[in-house]
């Protein structure tokens, strides 16, 4: 993610971490994994990705973690980024490496010009070695699937937009916060300062066929792969910086930074928006959208 933050974003985290911590509560729980699979299979115990040198081979990749976010790479090659969340980018972007938030989907192609039987894999070693990832398998190569740690390069979605997106008609603003370990010993979450509950009314009245803007706040350090049902929006602000024309349906929100998506409100009904991390979904990262 962009390493630029919002320095009172960082300051009221971690002024309510500190005084969670002065109270008593300790950190809250996370969820944590043995094993890991692409397509059902870990590493070295399903079939390889067998190709021939001077092919192109198209990669459609999905997170389908609950909640975490993952990151790929294949050694000696480059992704070419053509479509993200299966909406083509305005800009085609050739990287080493690919970070997916969860439930994210990314669609990119790669040159087959580096022969040799390579590990195709999440660039956590702990991960790798537990399963996260595939062999790619050149036709005639032989010996054991080989992986090399890639450059280190951050992700930014700016690098698929054009300069600025339309001016919006309405903007909403909405801050995240964490209440540290307040549920059972595991992390609230609000928006806005409000926890979800499925008795709550619509946190938000729309008009339809108006164009909104959504400025989000995340005033935690964790990074939240927030999603909005039913519609497609138009990331407009990463971290500060302008861009325009890139269509998603999540979008990954770093710590103590601020991201700003529209999206026209042209399919009525109750409408619900949330953090796809599940643990901060189910603990209260969740608020919904209603008009007629």
């Amino acid at each position: 993610m962009p390493a630029a933050v919002d320095p009172e974003l960082r300051r009221r985290g971690e002024q309510a971490m500190a005084t969670s911590l002065k109270s008593g509560r300790p950190h809250g729980y996370e969820v944590g994994y043995k094993l890991f699979c692409i397509n059902g299979r870990m590493l070295g115990h399903g079939d390889p990705v067998r190709v021939k040198s001077g092919e192109r081979v198209l990669f459609h990749i999905l997170n389908a973690s609950a909640t975490e976010i993952r990151s790929l790479a294949l050694p000696g090659h480059s992704f070419n980024v053509i479509a993200l969340d299966g909406n083509p980018v305005p800009v085609t972007a050739r990287l080493e490496t690919l970070w997916i938030g969860t439930a994210e989907r990314v669609s990119a192609w790669v040159e087959m010009d580096h022969p040799g039987v390579w590990v195709l894999g999440d660039l956590d070693d702990d991960d790798r070695r537990h399963g996260m990832g595939a062999v790619v398998e050149y036709a005639g190569a032989t010996g054991e699937p080989r992986w090399v740690k890639p450059r280190n390069a951050t992700w930014d979605y700016t690098r698929f937009g054009r300069a600025s997106a339309p001016a919006a008609q309405e903007t909403i603003e909405l801050t995240f916060a964490k209440d540290n370990a307040a549920l059972g010993g595991f992390n609230r979450w609000t928006i806005n300062g409000s926890a979800f509950m499925p008795t709550m009314a619509p946190a938000f009245q729309l008009h339809q066929g108006r164009r909104y803007r959504l400025r989000m706040h995340n005033a935690s350090d964790d990074i939240h792969p927030v999603h909005l049902h039913r519609h497609s929006f138009e990331l407009t602000r990463i971290a500060g910086r302008p861009t325009g024309g890139v269509l998603k349906d999540v979008v990954m929100l770093g710590g103590y930074q601020s991201v700003e998506v529209d999206f026209l409100a042209d399919n009525p009904g109750l409408t619900l928006f949330h953090c796809h991390q599940q643990l901060h979904m189910d603990y209260g990262f969740m608020t919904l959208f209603d008009y007629g």
